[in-house]
């Protein structure tokens, strides 16, 4: 596959959703996929994974980062693989694929799109439905990245919030054995980009993205360091309405690795559905190198579970003063 040509980086004049899949020039930018997936003999059993293709732009540099994880909830295991490259000599994109051989490919069609990964621990041959379609956040897809007086940090931003997924996964243990699951469940794509400093711990983020059951999300991007926050709320026919009047307060603080990060949280959505919720996560752990990509369950006020919460949780939020550095997207792990 030859590698296409980047597009320019264009903010309040920004193109439709399938004009800026490509890369942009001279900004960072990923496209990134969480998903909860039940198997079909027997859904008791759930997963989690995640797909991560990072084209950081650093001190005039673009670096690929390739991040993928899956999370097994009945045994307990977390598995996280990182891979980069230097000059994106590895990566190749066009206006409808995205490679970094031979671990992952995704493609973009019509109606949905199409996630391949192989590792030596799990591989996933999944396929994304559209659902309900893309939806820009922020104002007119533009977000602030927790600095609203620099116009510098900013990125523009879309998701497609409620893809049925379906699909196989394998999984592979310390002998080698395969065992291969039929799955279905549900994804969340994000397409995002913009010349904001990526390893500022200024503009570190904690990030929810909220996935009822009903078909509704919520999107909240916040910066308690500011404090700043935006978020999207997508009814069930692909409706958005800006949310930031939102609240929400960390049950508690833990230290990893000399890192301080908040974990569950009591959630107030003024005006939007039962208003107050509880984010519960299902398991300790899901910890990638520095950060947390970790899945909770959603508990409405009558203590019922009415949705999953992708969260993470990057290292400068909570943090200040700590040298974050960049030296983790060049771990091979």
């Amino acid at each position: 596959m030859k590698k296409g040509p980047a597009i320019p980086y264009r903010e309040t004049d920004h193109g439709d959703f399938d004009a800026e899949w490509p890369p942009h020039r001279k900004v960072s930018g990923w496209w990134y996929i969480t998903g909860y997936l039940r198997e079909q003999e027997r859904p008791e059993h759930l997963y989690s994974y995640q797909y991560t293709l990072l084209r950081a732009r650093i001190y005039g540099v673009t670096v690929a980062v390739l991040q993928l994880a899956f999370t097994d909830f009945t045994t307990g295991q977390h598995s996280f693989k990182q891979r980069f490259s230097l000059r994106g000599r590895k990566f190749f994109a066009d206006e409808n694929s995205i490679q970094f051989p031979p671990f992952a490919h995704l493609r973009r069609q019509a109606e949905d799109i199409s996630l391949i990964v192989e590792t030596d621990k799990f591989s996933l041959n999944l396929n994304l439905d559209h659902g309900k379609g893309a939806v820009w956040h922020g104002t007119d897809g533009v977000l602030v990245m927790g600095e609203p007086d620099d116009p510098a940090q900013r990125t523009v931003y879309y998701s497609y919030t409620n893809m049925p997924t379906a699909g196989e996964v394998v999984l592979r243990d310390a002998a080698g054995e395969k065992q291969r699951l039929k799955v279905t469940g549900k994804s969340w794509f994000d397409r995002q980009w913009g010349p904001y400093r990526l390893i500022e711990p200024a503009t570190h983020w904690e990030w929810f993205s909220l996935r009822f059951f009903d078909d509704e999300e919520v999107m909240l991007f916040a910066f308690p360091q500011h404090p700043y926050h935006d978020g999207t709320y997508i009814d069930k026919d692909g409706n958005r309405q800006l949310v930031r009047d939102y609240q929400y307060t960390p049950k508690e603080l833990i230290d990893v690795d000399g890192f301080v990060f908040s974990q569950g949280w009591d959630l107030l959505l003024p005006g939007i559905k039962e208003e107050r919720y509880q984010i519960r996560p299902i398991m300790d752990g899901q910890m990638n190198l520095a950060y947390f990509e970790l899945l909770a369950e959603i508990i409405n006020p009558s203590d019922e579970r009415v949705g999953f919460c992708f969260v993470e949780l990057l290292p400068g939020v909570r943090n200040p003063g700590k040298n974050i550095g960049f030296r983790n997207l060049l771990k091979r792990v």
